[in-house]
């Protein structure tokens, strides 16, 4: 496993706990309906009642659907304020703050563009509608609200194996792929980088830039070089020609005399 690659899972671990607390502060105002603990009750029950065997496995998925159906329809404030929160601390909070949130701080790393380019929050949007659970949550609460029952269950299922398939593949990517970069990177055209390897590549780049310099200069000197030797040939062919000349005069002055 790559260096960066189990900084990355360890700042995701950390930064859904912290997304997940914040969450439950905010939600602690939101009312609970007697409706939402009578159902959460009965699904501790139901699950009893499947481990004693004394209801099968197809009633106990029966129930279990009925009893999602109704916590789901009784927690879409809930889950609307756990989208503004993750979009808040993925999507803002990191694009204000260097392609950082607090887990990536924490590890080192942050999120910058695979093109060298500067990234917009429409960049952190798309990737964290589909590692963040922004996206699966939006969904959730719309099937919920416009759907039947049988529906939602429906649509639930296979947007959830849907979005199973979707992070095991991210993950897969970010730990075998050469530069680690996961399916929703690939999307949003990002990448995450260790801070401490950035300083190494800044370094090197300011080497490579005095390299390029040198080469530059000695291109010149060769350039240079030809001229210089055939204005020097030229000279040296132009001394004896005055001397000549010179001499010439010399003579016809003797003459004279």
């Amino acid at each position: 496993m790559k260096p960066v690659s189990y900084k990355r899972i360890l700042a995701y671990l950390v930064d859904v706990l912290i997304v997940a607390f914040i969450g439950s502060l905010l939600t602690v105002f939101i009312p609970v309906s007697d409706v939402y603990e009578k159902t959460s009750s009965s699904l501790t029950e139901v699950i009893e009642d499947f481990q004693d065997k004394k209801i099968d496995e197809e009633e106990y998925l029966e129930k279990v659907n009925d009893i999602s159906y109704v916590l789901s329809k009784e927690s879409v404030a809930s889950s609307i304020v756990l989208v503004v929160v993750s979009i808040i601390y993925y999507v803002v909070f990191a694009y204000y703050n260097d392609g950082q949130t607090l887990g990536k701080k924490l590890l080192k790393i942050k999120i910058t563009s695979s093109k060298d380019k500067k990234l917009s929050m429409n960049n952190y949007l798309l990737r964290s509608l589909l590692i963040n659970s922004i996206l699966i949550n939006i969904i959730s609460v719309v099937t919920i609200l416009a759907l039947n029952k049988a529906n939602f269950i429906k649509v639930n299922d296979t947007v959830t194996s849907f979005f199973g398939a979707i992070y095991i593949v991210t993950f897969a990517l970010i730990l075998f792929r050469q530069d680690g970069r996961g399916l929703h990177d690939l999307l949003a055209g990002t990448k995450v980088v260790s801070l401490n390897n950035e300083t190494v590549s800044n370094d090197n780049s300011h080497e490579v830039v005095n390299e390029k310099i040198e080469e530059a200069s000695i291109v010149k000197e060769e350039k240079e070089t030809p001229v210089k030797n055939s204005k020097k040939e030229e000279k040296s062919k132009k001394e004896p020609k005055k001397r000549e000349v010179s001499t010439k005069k010399s003579s016809k002055t003797n003459l004279k005399k």
